[in-house]
């Protein structure tokens, strides 16, 4: 069982830069999670869309299984933190309970 989590963000976004640190802060709090950050004006394989990105900053969780099966996605935009640390809960509590 495993949580992803993509942090969309662009070089030419304020808000992206203003939460940086508080993103930095996530990173080191759920360090349980594997974290794969994502320039949206180079992201050669298509992550914004594959995982319907349209705003930045976003991160998106997705939670897996022990057979690798996807269990549980969500996603945040914006620059209220909290929501961010809500979608991270609870994307571990979904593992826990499968």
């Amino acid at each position: 069982m495993s949580v992803e989590a993509y942090h969309f963000w662009s070089p030419t976004c304020g808000p992206c830069k203003v939460i940086k640190p508080s993103v930095e802060d996530l990173k080191e709090e759920f360090a349980q999670v594997k974290w794969i950050t994502v320039n949206t004006h180079d992201d050669p394989h298509g992550l914004a869309q594959k995982l319907g990105v349209k705003l930045v900053p976003t991160i998106v969780v997705v939670a897996y299984n022990s057979d690798g099966a996807q269990i549980h996605t969500d996603k945040h935009s914006g620059t209220a933190m909290v929501h961010y640390y809500r979608i991270l809960r609870n994307a571990l509590r979904s593992i826990s309970s499968h």
